[in-house]
């Protein structure tokens, strides 16, 4: 396995282990057919959503009157 697979590999790891943490299940999703571009694209999206999601919990604790 040359670095570029075991990067891949890692990066596919992350990934799932991301999506299974803040969906709370597990997805079939064939990863591995995905190219290192497409793949790093849905790690900066999960990370992404993430970041919304916090924003909008500590919005909702500061302003509880205030919806969106």
């Amino acid at each position: 396995m040359n670095q570029a697979d075991h990067q891949k590999r890692r990066l596919i790891e992350w990934i799932t282990a991301e999506v299974t943490r803040q969906v709370g299940r597990r997805y079939q999703v064939a990863w591995e057919v995905l190219d290192d571009r497409s793949l790093r694209e849905i790690r900066r999206l999960l990370r992404d959503l993430e970041t919304e999601k916090d924003i909008a919990v500590r919005q909702a604790r500061l302003f509880p009157w205030q919806t969106r």
